[in-house]
């Protein structure tokens, strides 16, 4: 009998468990321009893709010291993301593995 009852608790458990909705997870992430030289295109892609997306920037810039918000959600639940920045002087700045579930801000700087 006690052996019933702890598979009717366990089954109860897991039948939970798989009903409960994924926590909602923030990937606004603010990225910041501290070199002093305008920012001009910005590429994105989800860690170990062999492609990146598209440049976000569009026909717009950030300035040196300015700040644009991104949003990363995406319907994969992917949170590491490579950057690729490309700067006025034509200077690209590529980083790896930015985990956009645990930062709030990506800072560019000299």
């Amino acid at each position: 009998m006690l052996k019933k009852v702890l598979r009717v608790a366990l089954a109860a458990a897991i039948v939970t468990a798989a009903a409960t909705p994924v926590l909602a997870v923030d990937r606004n992430v603010r990225i910041h321009n501290e070199t002093g030289l305008t920012l001009y295109r910005f590429y994105s892609t989800n860690s170990g893709s062999p492609k990146w997306g598209k440049d976000v920037m569009g026909s717009s810039t950030l300035s040196p010291g300015g700040v644009m918000n991104m949003n990363f959600d995406n319907k994969y639940g992917y949170c590491e993301f490579d950057f690729r920045a490309i700067f006025e002087d034509g200077t690209e700045l590529t980083r790896a593995n930015v985990n956009v579930c645990e930062i709030g801000d990506y800072y560019y700087q000299p």
